[in-house]
């Protein structure tokens, strides 16, 4: 995982100021828990903040629609506030293993954001 603590806070193009790194991950994985269905397994996969950009890229472990296990990708943007679903790929028992094996479970209660 990434040092969040070498992060500062920005402003946006009219000088609002923005959230800082840590704030918006407690946001971004909040929004991202609300996809969950109750009870739902969900393992974290790879989560990366984007300073360029001020994105969140998550990528997490979950049975799709269809029974199979899957690998999904999300950016919350940062300024706009909006969580983006990116696409899924499958994965077959070997893989799956592996993911499970290498990644942690998403926090079921992510902190509630803070707002200023």
């Amino acid at each position: 995982m990434q040092d969040l603590s070498t992060l500062s806070t920005s402003s946006d193009t009219l000088g609002a100021p923005l959230s800082s790194a840590p704030e918006s991950q407690n946001e971004a994985r909040q929004r991202l828990a609300h996809t969950f269905r109750p009870g739902e397994l969900v393992w974290l996969v790879r989560e990366h903040y984007d300073a360029h950009s001020l994105a969140w890229d998550t990528d997490i472990l979950r049975q799709g629609a269809e029974g199979r296990w899957m690998i999904q990708r999300y950016r919350f943007d940062v300024q706009a506030e909006v969580l983006y679903f990116l696409g899924e790929s499958s994965l077959n028992d070997e893989e799956f293993r592996k993911a499970r094996q290498t990644s942690d479970t998403f926090p079921k209660n992510p902190p509630a954001a803070t707002t200023s």
